[in-house]
């Protein structure tokens, strides 16, 4: 597979890369654009930009989805400009420092040693707009909402809400012909997060790998999440043993040794659920606070 593009919605758009099977986004508006993740070192940053380009000339904003190297690692392409996401600057500098060395170890034992040097070689850019809950922004004749996703694959997990296209960008919390990855995930909290993120049923929603998919695609995959931490929880109960477990996983016996084992570092399984009290009437949840096009260097990563 080849680098391409695939137009999921009225300008909204995908890029499918070849390497780790990534999928980055880019959405336009009247105004500005909005650049969903760079890659995973300088110079695929470099190419993902000049192939934003390709579609359009406007200003742009960068959101990262994660922390996670592969999604953040080519911004320095990107030149200066408003970076979103829910950790903060020094979070994203201080494990990007600790993947770049883990990984540039990883390629030189595995004899790749230009991947070294080009994740060696990538300056870290880390973000200096911080999302606390949820945020709109006005990219001109468009508002797309960036959502603070709680625990789930990560700890800063966010996602990229383009209503008026009916498209969620899932970064990494869904995946599209891979197992999930739960090192360092929040097993029993990742599901409840999915399926609060499908409840205003997105008809298009583009994983973090793979191909764009739709809602029901994503409902079962929020479906397997659930079961996986289901599993996980009868383990830590007593009520199955390990093996049983293996056996049963919707995601393979490797994907739910890795749950187990992460749920053993955490803590304690949470109780069963309580089903929500009932809202009283003319109860709202909290307004979406819309930004327009602002100067990228205000620093609000300590509001």
């Amino acid at each position: 597979m080849s680098d391409r593009w695939i137009e999921v919605a009225d300008r909204v758009w995908v890029r499918r890369l070849k390497a780790l099977d990534q999928t980055l986004g880019l959405v336009i508006g009247d105004e500005s654009c909005l650049v969903i993740d760079t890659g995973i070192n300088a110079e695929a940053g470099f190419e993902f930009a000049t192939a934003v380009r390709e579609k359009t000339d406007l200003p742009w904003q960068v959101a990262y989805t994660h922390d996670h190297f592969d999604h953040w690692f080519g911004t320095s392409a990107f030149g200066e400009s408003a970076i979103w996401a829910v950790a903060d600057g020094a979070h994203y500098i201080g494990v990007g420092d600790e993947q770049r060395k883990a990984w540039a170890a990883e390629y030189r034992r595995r004899d790749r040693e230009e991947d070294a040097r080009r994740i060696g070689r990538s300056r870290l850019v880390p973000p200096n707009c911080r999302v606390n809950g949820a945020i709109g922004l006005d990219l001109g004749g468009r508002t797309v909402v960036l959502r603070q996703a709680g625990l789930a694959h990560s700890d800063n997990d966010m996602v990229i809400e383009v209503p008026d296209a009916g498209v969620l960008f899932a970064g990494d919390l869904l995946e599209n012909g891979a197992s999930p990855s739960y090192t360092g995930a929040f097993p029993y909290e990742w599901p409840q997060a999915v399926e609060y993120l499908l409840s205003w049923k997105p008809a298009i929603v583009v994983p973090g790998h793979g191909d764009p998919a739709d809602y029901w695609w994503a409902r079962a995959q929020a479906r397997d999440l659930a079961e996986t931490a289901r599993l996980c929880q009868e383990v830590a109960r007593g009520f199955l043993s390990e093996e049983e477990a293996l056996a049963h996983s919707p995601f393979g016996a490797d994907t739910m040794q890795t749950a187990l084992d992460r749920c053993k570092e955490l803590a304690p399984p949470p109780p069963e659920p309580q089903s929500p009290a009932p809202q009283s009437a003319g109860t709202l949840p909290p307004p979406v606070i819309v930004y327009d096009i602002f100067d990228y260097s205000v620093d609000l990563t300590q509001h």
